[in-house]
Parts: structure tokens; C-alpha cells; sequence
């Protein structure tokens, strides 16, 4: 895994000074956390499961065994075969939620084998030549990276042929240590047909199980502000149960809870409102994180385009650090027991993060620093304003 060093090294700048002529760090006992928290994750685990797809390998065994050798510009090396591995055998595959095929399009890589890692820093003379392999399986597997969690699907395939190649230029018979495979796609959450014209309302929100209710103390501030809890009781207080593309789930609420309020906030400083324009998320409640849809098996949302209700009960500011100096997030906290009652349905703990459910307004500049301080919060540490895309390894 020493392949991997200087790219980590690269990766962790400008936390750590790098010496990349002989790949050290120093004062590495104050870095090494660090650089663990960062290395584990990229590399993950592959606890696989076999997956019993009888007709779908039944395919996957008539199509081409062999396929071309080539490089990428990065210098990463692979193994081109037939994108019928994907076009083909995923509409065969019996699973929960939907699978996200890997782009097959003449821009992409499309399908193929992993052979070389770009870092490994090889140009093997063979590009060009055929290798075969054979198909032995299908699997699925839940990897963890840097974006966070992701269940790929995979034909596992044997190629004695591919591992004569690496060894050949001295390195291990296989890439990480791991089984060769032809990437399929990624497995994800997906919600009832229709769910976006749904207007019934959860029954959730009539259940008697007991929920939490907000906290009384946090890593917040609570503002005593009678006029803009005022303008929020105007407002409907419920929501549509949403599902982003990325496995999100948040509760769509009504923009005037941005709208109505922000310019009544008590500011000191430059403030950016979250944005309500068409296409953006606007105002919203974040229900359930992605990774949480991931890690639970959580693929069928059947609740998606219900309608929750919820009550704002406070005014709140978060403190936080960035790269850009000091700020406060200021949010309405509100109070849902049938979100509470949803999360525990899915065996999730009542609220995301263990934070109250809330509407984030936006961001006021309070002190502007050029400096990264060794204090430095990420905002995802708290709320999060969109929640990034994932994408497949």
C-alpha cells in the first residue's frame, strides 16, 4: 500500500509540510491520526456478499472474455471490454431500490477491468494486447470513501493473465489485494412510483409512540425573538417527504420560512440567506443523511411524498469557524415527532446527527480571517445546506 503514500501526502496539504523527494512528513507523531482517518477510508474493506443473480451470470458468461489493454492520460491502466457487461446484465439483476449504471457513453471508460493504479507510475509495453479472464460471480459490497458510503455492484472475474502482468513489473497479483472485477453500478435508494403527486399525510403523524422533543442546551444559541416567531406561525408548518437523486431525505418545506424571516434577524454582519430560486433546494428540514439510507439497506422509501407536520419553536445561531473567518448559521428549531417516529421506524436514532430538526436561514459573516485556523469546523460538522452528490468510485 506504499503506492498510495504520496498521494495522500498531497492530499493532507497544507496540514502537513511534505518532502516529496523522499515521500516524509514532518513531525509525523502529530500528523499520524490524521493521515490514518484519511488513508482508512480511501481504501475501505471488501466484505462482499455473493449475490444469487442466476439469469444475469447466465448472460455474463455468453459475452466477449477478453478485452484490450490501455491507459488512461492520468496513467491509470485498464482492462477495456464490452460495455454489454453493464447494458446487458443489469436489467437481469433482481434488487431492492435502483442501480445507477456506470456510464457507458463514448466519453467514459465505460466498462472494464482495474489493473494499474496511476500511482503505481507504470506504462507496461503490452498496451495494446488482448488479455482474457472469466467471469465468477456477481457481488455487492458497501465501500466507504472519502464522499462518504457507497454499495457497488461488481462482476467478480479470475484473470491468471492480469496477474502475470503485475507481477511481471513487480508488483502484487492483484490490484489492492482485491478480487478483479467489472464495476456494474451503485446501488440506491428509490421512492414509490408517482410519489411526487402524493397529499396524504403521514401516519406517522398520528402515532402515540413517545418521541424527544427539542433539547433544552446544545452547541447553540437560543435568540428570544417574539416578532419572527410571529412571522413563522404564519406559515404552514408542514412539508413533503423528498428524496434527492443522491439518497437524501429531507422535508420540503414552504420558502417563507427564508423569505419572511431572514431580514427580521438581529445582524451584525454580511448574511447570505439560503437560496429559494427555482432549482435550489430552498427551505427544508434534513430528515435522513445519505450514508444513513446506505448503511440501514434503506433502498425502498415508501414514505417519500407523504406530508409531515412540524412547529417552530425557536430562534437559533450556531458559532462556527471556516477558512473565511468567524460566522454564525442561524436557523428556526423546530419540533416534529412524526420525523422522530420516521427515523426510528428505519432503526435510525430519533434525529440526524443528534441535532433538533431545523430550517437553516443562512450564514452571517461576523469576523473575516485570511488565515486557516487550527480551530477550523466544517459546516458539515453541523447542518448541511445541500449535501454533495455522490458519485461511483
Amino acid at each position: 500500500m506504499l503506492w498510495i503514500l504520496p498521494w495522500v501526502l498531497t492530499y493532507l496539504n497544507p496540514f502537513t509540510e511534505v518532502v516529496k523527494s523522499v515521500n516524509i512528513i514532518i513531525n509525523p507523531l502529530k500528523y499520524a491520526s490524521l493521515f490514518l482517518l484519511i488513508l482508512c477510508p480511501l481504501l475501505g474493506k471488501e466484505d462482499h456478499r455473493v449475490e444469487n443473480q442466476p439469469a444475469a451470470i447466465e448472460e455474463a458468461i455468453t459475452l466477449s472474455n477478453q478485452g484490450i489493454l490501455k491507459r488512461k492520460d492520468n496513467g491509470f491502466i485498464y482492462l477495456d471490454v464490452s460495455n454489454e457487461f453493464i447494458t446487458e446484465i443489469i436489467p437481469l439483476l433482481d434488487h431492492e431500490g435502483m442501480l445507477r449504471a456506470r456510464p457507458t457513453a463514448s466519453r467514459s471508460i465505460g466498462a472494464h477491468i482495474s489493473v494499474f493504479h496511476e500511482m503505481e507510475d507504470i506504462t507496461p509495453k503490452e498496451l495494446g494486447e488482448a488479455f482474457s479472464f472469466e467471469v465468477k460471480e456477481i457481488r455487492s459490497f458497501t465501500l466507504h470513501t472519502r464522499d462518504g458510503f457507497k454499495k457497488l455492484w461488481v462482476i467478480a472475474v479470475n484473470s491468471p493473465e492480469l496477474e502475470n502482468l503485475r507481477e511481471k513489473y513487480g508488483y502484487s497479483p492483484k490490484l489492492k489485494g482485491f478480487d478483479y472485477h467489472i464495476t456494474l453500478g451503485k446501488q440506491m435508494p428509490s421512492a414509490p412510483e408517482n410519489w411526487e403527486t402524493v397529499e396524504h399525510l403521514s401516519p406517522f403523524n398520528f402515532s402515540d409512540e413517545s418521541t424527544e422533543g427539542l433539547f433544552a442546551d446544545g452547541d447553540f444559541v437560543t435568540v428570544e425573538h417574539r416578532e419572527i416567531l410571529a412571522t413563522a406561525a404564519k406559515v404552514d408548518a408542514i412539508g413533503q417527504l423528498k428524496l434527492k437523486g443522491n439518497g437524501f431525505v429531507y422535508l420540503d418545506v414552504n420558502n417563507a420560512f427564508i423569505d419572511t424571516i431572514w431580514e427580521q434577524l438581529p445582524l451584525q454582519g454580511e448574511f447570505a440567506p439560503i437560496s429559494t430560486k427555482p432549482k435550489k433546494m430552498g427551505a427544508h428540514i434534513s430528515v435522513i443523511h445519505e450514508d444513513e439510507m446506505i448503511q440501514q439497506e434503506i433502498w425502498n422509501l415508501a414514505e417519500a411524498g407523504e406530508w409531515f407536520t412540524f412547529a417552530v419553536k425557536e430562534l437559533r445561531y450556531v458559532e462556527r469557524k471556516t477558512a473565511k473567518g468567524e460566522s454564525r448559521l442561524w436557523l428556526l428549531a423546530a419540533d416534529s415527532p412524526a420525523l422522530e417516529r420516521l427515523r426510528m421506524h428505519y432503526g435510525l436514532k430519533p434525529k440526524l446527527k443528534n441535532h433538533d430538526f431545523h430550517i437553516t436561514i443562512g450564514s452571517e459573516q461576523t469576523e473575516f480571517s485570511a488565515l486557516l485556523d487550527e480551530d477550523y469546523m466544517d459546516i458539515g460538522e453541523f447542518f448541511e445546506f445541500e449535501p454533495a452528490a455522490a458519485c461511483a468510485a
